[in-house]
């Protein structure tokens, strides 16, 4: 650990750096030195400060006090990507691939800023370099572009079978947790000489979880003087590669020491974990905002609100659901469990018109599902909080909110400003973002605005989708307290859930999926413990290996690699 009484040109240095957001310090007065080669850690609970660090440091976000040098220059004041042109490389909270891209075309993404005339030197013809290089076909050009290549590959190399064999495929054919690798390989295409991380194990299972941590070893191995910092919530993951934490709380650095001392320290128990006696997930605990449909719900009283039977789902040639049946009684919760690229996600996509089955039937309230598109999927009483929160980034957190009641616009205003007035209650914290961009938001707090956004709507069915994903373990029993009681309350909810055992907690029945199939449903209380369903779902350590049959199909080729050569640092034009 750095003493910041000891600062020297090199790494990364933050001197009481200060972000707000109107009247919201979301950073206050951090100071951190990373030297070239550490791993550090950045952990504490959603809301505290880490997500817009990161945005600080690569310059999405601009201080309003303090200041960021790397290597000796400032960085605070630059835009993203003269930042990242320095040497500064990043990964997001949500994956972000190139859909109509390859594979390998989206790792030499990150080879580009070298080519259009940036890099750590100025070069000729500045951002006309490439084309005026290419059009002419300069000799270093030439060498250059043939040298981004042979990083890509490089890069790919070092990711194995998971991304390597399939470099030509399309990006959107990967896993979630493939995109999540891409999105690292992407980063380490640029040859960056600190990378920063946010959230890179999200919606990983523990068996994925540990794989891209062991890969992340091996990367601090190839490239002992790049720094890494990474934001994680799964403090297992921290222990695992990081010699020093940071905890943050409040936008402030809470303590600064080995993980073993941070997470022993008291006050991090209390801002990470959530006091002693914090009430369980299934309590139902009083609120603001209860389940209060607009209308009864629709059809024979004895009917299913949810039924899918035999359902194939195609994208493109590739099967993900085979077969599907299940149901969803009124009132009940139903979660649908599985490993990555089960299928889970593509069953809420079935129900919410997202994605249109091959064969099969889908009934809703008793009758045949004769919505034809999400928007009337949701017109008949259903809400919809997806994976990745999915804010309407630049709207303020007000018209997020609002967005909810678009099915209800002919509310009267009094109204709705009534029910907006409910939700900050029970998410007292909203009260002063309610006019900032949703896109500042944290991963935990954005959580929070697509639940209100969803109970704005009155629904009488919820499909939530991955809700703990990101989310500290306070704001996750934040959510599961709201969730059960809504449940309490006759709210019909169909959930696809990363953490099985959180979800078993809560909801009556489960199903579930391996490789797009049903291999078991029944109560939650016959579920829980249930080795196979830790062998589908949590990745067990008799777990059979995963192969994905969804649009993102594992490749089941060896790994055709050798030792990969070190990745050269980029050159400018």
């Amino acid at each position: 650990m750095l003493d910041m009484t000891q600062k020297t040109s090199g790494g990364l240095v933050l001197d009481n750096v200060s972000v707000s957001f109107g009247g919201l310090k979301a950073v206050n007065g951090v100071s951190l030195a990373i030297a070239p080669g550490e791993f550090v850690g950045i952990v504490g609970p959603n809301g505290a400060g880490k997500s817009t660090l990161i945005q600080t440091i690569t310059g999405f976000c601009r201080p309003s006090s303090g200041t960021i040098s790397f290597n000796g220059q400032r960085l605070d004041g630059r835009k993203p990507e003269e930042i990242a042109a320095l040497g500064v490389g990043r990964t997001f909270q949500t994956s972000r691939v190139f859909p109509g891209l390859t594979i390998g075309e989206s790792v030499r993404v990150g080879t580009q800023r070298g080519l259009i005339g940036g890099g750590r030197t100025a070069a000729a013809f500045g951002m006309f370099a490439e084309p005026v290089n290419a059009l002419f076909g300069i000799g270093r050009y030439r060498r250059q572009a043939a040298a981004a290549d042979a990083r890509s590959e490089e890069v790919l190399h070092l990711f194995g079978d998971r991304l390597w064999p399939r470099r030509d495929q399309p990006s959107h054919s990967l896993s979630y947790a493939n995109r999540r690798r891409l999105d690292i390989a992407r980063a380490l295409a640029a040859a960056p000489d600190v990378l920063l991380l946010d959230e890179p194990t999200a919606g990983m299972n523990p068996t994925e979880s540990h794989e891209l941590a062991d890969l992340l070893i091996e990367v601090r191995q190839r490239f002992p003087q790049m720094a890494i910092i990474m934001v994680e919530h799964k403090l297992d993951i921290v222990r695992k590669l990081c010699r020093r934490t940071v905890v943050l709380a409040e936008g402030a650095v809470l303590i600064d020491d080995t993980p073993e001392r941070a997470f022993a320290h008291p006050e991090v128990a209390t801002a990470y974990l959530g006091r002693v006696g914090t009430p369980g997930s299934h309590a139902v605990v009083k609120g603001h905002i209860d389940h209060a449909p607009a209308e009864p719900m629709p059809g024979p009283a004895d009917s299913p609100a949810i039924e899918l039977r035999n359902i194939d789902v195609y994208y493109g040639a590739v099967q993900a659901l085979f077969g599907l049946s299940l149901t969803v009684g009124r009132g009940e919760a139903v979660a649908v469990l599985g490993g990555n690229a089960s299928g889970k996600s593509t069953t809420i996509k079935t129900v919410l018109r997202l994605a249109t089955p091959r064969s099969g039937e889908i009934l809703m309230f008793g009758k045949p599902l004769e919505a034809r598109n999400t928007a009337e999927v949701i017109g008949l009483g259903v809400a919809s909080i997806p994976e990745g929160r999915r804010m309407f980034a630049e709207l303020t957190v007000r018209d997020n909110i609002l967005m909810g009641a678009y099915a209800r616009r002919d509310t009267p205003k009094a109204v709705l400003d009534r029910d907006i007035d409910l939700a900050v209650a029970e998410f007292p914290w909203l009260a002063k973002r309610l006019d900032q961009a949703a896109g500042t938001l944290s991963g935990g707090e954005q959580q929070m605005v697509a639940m209100a956004r969803a109970w704005l709507r009155k629904p009488q069915i919820l499909c939530i989708d991955e809700p703990s994903m990101g989310l500290s373990p306070l704001m996750l029993d934040r959510v599961y307290e709201i969730l059960a009681r809504w449940k309490s309350q006759g709210l019909t909810i169909l959930m696809v859930e990363q953490s099985a055992n959180k979800a078993l907690e809560l909801v009556d029945r489960a199903y579930v999926l391996r490789n797009g199939s049903l291999i078991m449903e029944g109560r939650a209380e016959e579920l829980r413990g249930n080795p196979a369903v830790r062998e589908a779902y949590l990745g067990g350590a008799n777990a059979p290996p995963q192969e994905n049959a969804a649009p993102d199909v594992r490749s089941t080729q060896p790994n055709e690699t050798g030792p990969v050569p070190a990745i050269p640092r980029s050159s400018t034009a």
